[in-house]
């Protein structure tokens, strides 16, 4: 008795192969809690998203640097004594990052990414409590 070939077992199998061949740098990180997507937020343009993107990414790299130097981890509960131990530093990060944004971004993009931070900030503040 010949066992028959179902074209979902196939789909199946080629799913399976290609999430494990897939480089885990690919993969989505887990978002924490001081996250946002912004430039799908904001709807940028093609010239402002290549902009954005780039400061954005610095700007996360310092964020990270500076979680890293006063033990905070980012996937866990916002622990607020580290943050305000760390809030200069997160500030002046927060502050570099609107003005270089501010040269890219239009008047309203700005006032939405303002909304944004505010609501990551509320975030945080819920998830400490």
């Amino acid at each position: 008795m010949t066992q028959s070939r179902s074209p979902w077992r196939f789909a199946l199998l080629l799913a399976a192969v290609t999430a494990c061949a897939m480089p885990v740098a690919s993969l989505p990180a887990k978002a924490s809690v001081y996250d946002v997507n912004i430039v799908t937020a904001l709807r940028l343009t093609g010239p402002q998203r290549a902009k954005a993107q780039a400061i954005i990414s610095e700007m996360r790299s310092q964020r990270g640097r500076v979680f890293r130097r006063y033990g905070i981890n980012p996937n866990a509960r916002p622990n607020i004594g580290k943050l305000q131990r760390a809030s200069s530093e997160l500030l002046a990060i927060g502050a570099r990052e609107r003005a270089a944004l501010s040269r890219v971004l239009t008047a309203n993009q700005l006032r939405a990414y303002d909304g944004l931070m505010s609501q990551v900030r509320a975030r945080v503040i819920r998830a400490a409590s």
